[in-house]
């Protein structure tokens, strides 16, 4: 776990010039269930300005005395706000562990964050808290490279194989 009860991981999944998503995915590998489990994500102050919704989560940005702060709350949309622990696979043959997951996608616009750097720590959270309980963050995060093979090697592997095709033919 990460100091919460559950793990919790937060991905970049598109950056465009009109905003960005990300995918946030809540495991749950203990023996506990959680019914009705929240969670808020404190954000930088300028990207939490680009919040639109979350897809598969109920999301709103809580407010302080009509004004709006960092963090978005989220849950389980209706019918979805059980997290279930870890259980058997269906298929015992197998005879593997699968933990309980909740997943969504939640969109950011550009349009109020001008220059918001979204592979740096712009987005990504600063702070989470599940069901009340402060999750650990990495001090590190990876690089937006992370195992992505560039286009110039592709190329060179391809032309590699087609010559060596050429060759034995």
């Amino acid at each position: 776990g990460d100091n919460c009860g559950v793990s919790i991981n937060w991905h970049i999944a598109t950056d465009y010039r009109g905003g960005w998503t990300a995918r946030i995915t809540i495991f749950n590998w203990g023996e506990i269930d959680f019914p009705d489990w929240f969670l808020a994500v404190q954000m930088k102050k300028p990207a939490i300005r680009g919040f639109e919704k979350a897809y598969s989560f109920n999301a709103s940005l809580l407010s302080i005395e009509g004004g709006v702060n960092n963090t978005i709350f989220m849950e389980g949309l209706p019918g979805l706000e059980y997290l279930v622990a870890e259980r058997d696979e269906l298929d015992p043959k197998k005879n593997l562990r699968v933990p309980g997951k909740q997943q969504s996608v939640i969109q950011f616009s550009k349009k109020l964050t001008p220059g918001i750097n979204v592979p740096e720590r712009d987005g990504f959270p600063a702070k989470v808290i599940f069901n009340g309980e402060e999750c650990l963050l990495p001090d590190v995060l990876p690089l937006p490279s992370g195992g992505r093979r560039n286009g110039f090697d592709t190329m060179v592997l391809l032309c590699m194989v087609i010559f060596v095709v050429a060759l034995v033919i």
